[in-house]
């Protein structure tokens, strides 16, 4: 913080980010008073389009016809110039932001000026630049961006300009890609949820009273209402696959060493190995989407420039199969009844099609939480802390509820116990991958849809895949339905914890909340397994 910050108090400070993130928009870009939904409004996606401030072309070319594989195609085609693409998702984000704070760094202003440099060349030469030549996309907060703040959410880093962008955001940029924004996290990357002393709480655009989901949370909303054609954000327990869970679009997690990390701005020590990588992975609106992301970014070769980045893992051929799929319904943790509904159907539907689907046993995820809360603060989160205390902020409401607030610094015989056990964990994994003979795992993302905001404290599901690596892609496949999912009334809970989750249910609350799936392949199967999600997708959604 610099000399003049330290002067103020956080609160001040917060406010002052706030008038420069709404400088950002344009006044015809901001909603009137009679555009803003009640506030009783669930589903907040249709008022994107009844509000009047984009064109009816602007509608057609962010709406449902698009994902960003096709967005490239049509301006590649010269069906639509860069600037008006990047143009309508700006105004698009701009009414999306307003609606339920999604973004952090807006950069509107910036790539609308690419956008007519990327014109111009097409002119000129007649080519694109790349394979994402003009698609709007937004990164996480996390990234960094030259001449934007990349503050993770901490009121200790605001007005504090990077001077340098991440590689990843140059390799994508590169290839054509116009970044628009930044989008929300929560304060300490630690939660699934969008909340923070800096930007405030991001809401959940298909159902307004559920959680959005985190840490990337901005960016699943953001991609929920189609305020940009692909988003990037990272992944340690859950983070890009949960939040495209609660908003209904599709994800992946990549394994570690298959995208680039370095240079992005942590929320914690620099270089700290816990045992357990973050990554960096899509969301967007198809399988082809998080396929179309993997090719660009391998094709630029990232381990020239990133030493955790192996070589030839993506680029092995795959095969055109119908997998063995290896199903599990629970895992020491009950699933709400329309996380339940899910997993049955699909696999009925997945074995109607013909393939094969046989039981998996996955270790009990609580035990698999008991690892992995301690290894993601064996520095007993002193960073997220000292952060807090240099600007004097508080915790927010959902920091504390998670459970890693109060935890000890672990010493490191500690840690090497704890990594002993995570090695456990992915043994006991490995060997039931082998015993059950399965090309992939249809698996929940979580023991219930979205939930309250802060009340999503269960990361047991996916944090499993991030504690054995392996590749995770989220597909959305229903939505919860009162007359489909009643209250289990004979639920008999397995110990207190699963009471506690079971209790949450609500199913007039959770109305119309998008049900997803997690299909898991093995460790640098990565490439195999988009593959086969695509399959699984067409199978699932009816369009094989």
């Amino acid at each position: 913080m610099g000399a003049d910050q330290v002067k103020k108090t956080w609160q001040e400070l917060s406010a002052a980010k706030e008038v420069e993130r709404n400088a950002r928009i344009p006044e015809e870009w901001k909603l009137k008073a009679d555009m803003i939904p009640p506030e009783d409004a669930v589903d907040l996606r249709p008022f994107v389009d009844s509000c009047g401030i984009l064109s009816p072309a602007e509608l057609a070319i962010t709406g449902d016809e698009y994902d960003a594989t096709s967005l490239a195609a049509a301006i590649a085609a010269g069906k639509f110039t860069s600037v008006e693409v990047v143009t309508a998702f700006c105004k698009r984000a701009a009414v999306g932001h307003q609606l339920c704070n999604i973004l952090t760094e807006i950069m509107f202003a910036d790539a609308i000026e690419r956008a007519k440099e990327l014109d111009a060349i097409f002119k000129s030469t007649g080519k694109t630049v790349g394979k994402l030549h003009g698609v709007p996309i937004t990164f996480k907060d996390c990234f960094r961006f030259k001449g934007y703040d990349s503050t993770n959410g901490y009121i200790s880093r605001v007005f504090q300009p990077a001077d340098r962008t991440s590689p990843l955001a140059e390799v994508l940029q590169a290839a054509g890609a116009v970044v628009i924004a930044k989008t929300n996290v929560p304060q300490t990357m630690l939660v699934a949820e969008a909340h923070n002393n800096v930007f405030g709480r991001t809401r959940n655009p298909v159902n307004a009273r559920l959680t959005c989901g985190g840490s990337s949370g901005g960016e699943g909303a953001t991609q929920a209402l189609r305020c940009s054609a692909l988003g990037v954000g990272t992944d340690v327990g859950g983070s890009v696959r949960i939040p495209a869970a609660c908003s209904g679009v599709f994800a992946y997690k990549p394994s570690f060493g298959v995208v680039p990390m370095i240079g992005y701005s942590p929320s914690g020590w620099p270089a700290a190995n816990t045992g357990i990588p973050a990554v960096t992975g899509p969301l967007g609106r198809s399988v082809r989407d998080l396929a179309l992301f993997a090719r660009v970014v391998r094709d630029a070769q990232p381990w020239v420039f990133d030493p955790a980045v192996a070589p030839h893992v993506m680029e092995m051929p795959t095969s055109a199969r119908k997998p063995v799929v290896g199903v599990i319904r629970a895992a020491g943790l009950t699933p709400h009844p329309p996380v339940r509904r899910a997993i049955h159907d699909a696999a009925a539907r997945l074995a109607g099609a013909g393939l094969e689907v046989r039981e998996f046993a996955a270790p009990d995820v609580l035990g698999v939480r008991a690892v992995s809360e301690q290894l993601f603060t064996l520095d007993g989160l002193s960073y997220p802390k000292g952060e807090c205390a240099r600007s004097g902020e508080p915790p927010v409401p959902s920091v504390l509820r998670i459970g890693f607030w109060d935890l000890p610094a672990k010493t490191p015989e500690q840690a090497w116990a704890w990594n002993a056990r995570k090695g456990d964990v992915q043994k006991r994994v490995l060997d039931e991958w082998r015993r059950v003979g399965c090309d992939v795992v249809l698996a929940p993302v979580g023991p219930h849809t979205a939930v309250r905001p802060g009340e999503w404290i269960s990361d047991h599901y996916t944090v499993l895949w991030n504690v054995c690596d392996y590749p995770a892609v989220v597909l959305p496949f229903t939505h919860a339905d009162p007359a489909l999912d009643p209250v289990d009334a004979e639920f008999m809970p397995l110990h207190e914890t699963d009471k506690m989750t079971q209790d949450l249910y609500d199913p007039e609350l959770f109305q119309g909340a998008p049900v997803a799936l997690q299909i898991v392949g093995p460790r640098l199967g990565d490439k195999q397994l988009l593959e086969d999600a695509k399959l699984l997708d067409s199978i699932l959604s009816g369009t094989a």
